[in-house]
């Protein structure tokens, strides 16, 4: 089965990841682009030889479809979203899936009532290094794991954005925009939270801004498996993106700009004994080569992917990993690969943010606000 697929939007993302992707899949037949700017819809029409669209309704009307990808400024979601479903198209749309719960469950029951999947990519949760370390937590390596820690620093200024205006209407602007990729690599590898009070959320404002209501968050959980979940985004600060994974036989420790993944053992240490520390050295040193002979392979995977404009089941890109796995789902009538609950708790969080965001004013100098009130009950 070959998916029918269109896109809305003709952005950034799409441009670099949906459209290339739907292009080089044997799932997927890419038949349209939809675009409110008629030129950015006629030129990648024009680059991946499809019918070219201004107005959504008019494609859903026209074009018969499989498969939609919504790629558009995240307001605009839900409603794109809701119109699909109805019309009994599956849907795939970026993160953030909207910008509210409340619109989310829209969409949501929109997919029940039609009985058409929709999903959220989730794209950092499958990246190559980030699926290694699923493997091994699933297969025991670490024993069961008891914390999770994820660490997105270095973001730039949340006033600033080469997305697009639309970043700026969001609370904490551009930064924003990024956040739920954390939010669900914690969510993904520790277990979504047991309860809306196991839930703390801190955010600051470093530096002064005219429309963002915060530069930094700060998030802890306690998971349904009792892990207990640390989420730290940052602007303004030197870059340090990094995941750990902590279990009751050992931990894995990734650095997400080398790919890198470093095992501790449980019994490792004490390192205040010199062969400990000695031994430690050997360790990383043997990591890190081992990592830069992975790192070399992946990259000569990915080039010759670029020069075959083809990828593989396989393939080093994140992007691409998910969609083909969200097609083969609806090839086969399966669920898709990002969980509406995952999806659901990540909007929960945000909201949580902007709430703790805008209790009341902060100094620049002074102490994160605090955590925000339980929200009430959950639907």
């Amino acid at each position: 089965m070959v998916l029918r697929t269109a896109v809305v939007g003709a952005g950034i993302v799409s441009r670099n990841n949906h459209l290339p992707a739907l292009a080089r899949n044997p799932r997927t037949d890419l038949v349209a682009v939809c675009d409110l700017e008629r030129d950015a819809a006629r030129e990648a029409a024009a680059e991946y030889d499809c019918a070219a669209f201004v107005d959504p309704d008019r494609l859903l009307e026209t074009e018969t479809l499989d498969w939609l990808h919504v790629a558009t400024p995240v307001q605009t979601h839900a409603d794109l979203t809701v119109a699909a479903l109805e019309a009994g198209v599956p849907v795939l749309v970026q993160k953030p899936a909207a910008t509210t719960v409340a619109e989310l469950e829209r969409m949501r029951a929109a997919a029940a009532d039609a009985g058409v999947p929709f999903s959220v990519v989730n794209n950092w949760l499958y990246y190559p290094v980030v699926r290694t370390v699923r493997r091994r937590i699933g297969a025991g390596e670490i024993g069961d794991v008891r914390a999770v820690e994820v660490t997105v620093a270095g973001e730039g200024a949340p006033d600033e954005t080469y997305r697009g205006d639309w970043v700026l209407d969001l609370a904490g602007g551009d930064l924003e925009e990024g956040l739920p990729h954390p939010i669900y690599l914690a969510l993904g590898l520790g277990g979504v939270p047991r309860s809306d009070e196991a839930i703390d959320v801190r955010t600051r404002t470093a530096d002064e801004y005219d429309d963002v209501d915060y530069d930094g968050a700060s998030i802890q959980y306690v998971s349904v498996d009792d892990a207990l979940c640390s989420i730290s985004v940052l602007s303004g600060s030197a870059r340090d993106n990094r995941v750990r994974v902590y279990g009751t036989e050992g931990s894995l420790h990734v650095d997400v700009p080398t790919m890198t993944v470093d095992r501790h053992d449980a019994d490792s240490g004490p390192y205040h004994f010199q062969n400990e520390r000695n031994r430690r050295h050997l360790e990383k040193l043997r990591t890190a080569l081992a990592a830069a002979e992975t790192e070399a392979v992946r990259y000569a995977r990915a080039r010759l992917e670029d020069a075959l404009e083809r990828h593989t089941e396989e393939s080093q890109d994140g992007h691409y990993y998910l969609l083909n796995e969200a097609a083969k789902a609806i090839e086969h009538g399966e669920r898709p690969p990002v969980s509406p609950e995952v999806s659901r708790w990540t909007l929960d969080i945000i909201e949580r943010i902007r709430e703790a965001a805008s209790a009341g004013p902060e100094s620049v100098s002074g102490p994160a606000s605090s955590a925000v009130s339980n929200g009430g009950d959950r639907p």
